[in-house]
């Protein structure tokens, strides 16, 4: 408490004047953290130049790829502290990330045909949970990057 304090320049009474105590803290700085991931990988989707297998790698890195290799394996409490401490927010947000890939999967998709939108949820769905397990496996975010490339590649393979 007492680096937060110092970092914020402020004492550590000035900090319980707005946060009731650890808990709030963590709850604000955790939904301000999936609140600006998922304004950025929203810009990045929403960006008409780019193409749509670039879209979703800088979309995804930005949303999970930034986690790459930070996050121990070992640290399954720390993701049971999250879920006491935010509820479902974490999968509001990941439902919201999820969703706005699905749009962007069956705009770009050729074939519309019957099936495309369950198509998009099923390629979002996937690519959401490989990047989510991969950070916690691989050591950097230059490799999350390439397995995420690749994955992106097969499936969006004929699209």
């Amino acid at each position: 408490m007492e680096d937060i304090a110092q970092a914020a320049g402020i004492s550590r009474q000035g900090i319980y004047l707005h946060f009731k105590d650890k808990d709030a803290i963590f709850r604000a700085s955790m939904l301000k953290t999936l609140v600006d991931a998922l304004q950025a990988a929203n810009r990045i989707l929403d960006d008409g130049r780019l193409a749509l297998e670039e879209k979703l790698l800088r979309a995804l890195d930005e949303w999970v790829g930034r986690y790459a290799g930070l996050i121990d394996p070992e640290a399954s409490d720390l993701v049971e502290q999250c879920e006491r401490v935010l509820g479902d927010a974490i999968r509001k947000s990941r439902c919201a990330f999820q969703e706005n890939l699905e749009k962007v999967i069956l705009a770009r998709s050729a074939k519309k045909t019957k099936g495309a939108d369950k198509r998009a949820a099923t390629i979002a769905d996937m690519l959401c949970t490989c990047g989510e397990t991969w950070i916690h496996s691989i050591s950097s975010r230059q490799e999350f990057s390439k397995k995420m490339c690749d994955a992106i590649h097969v499936c969006c393979r004929g699209l």
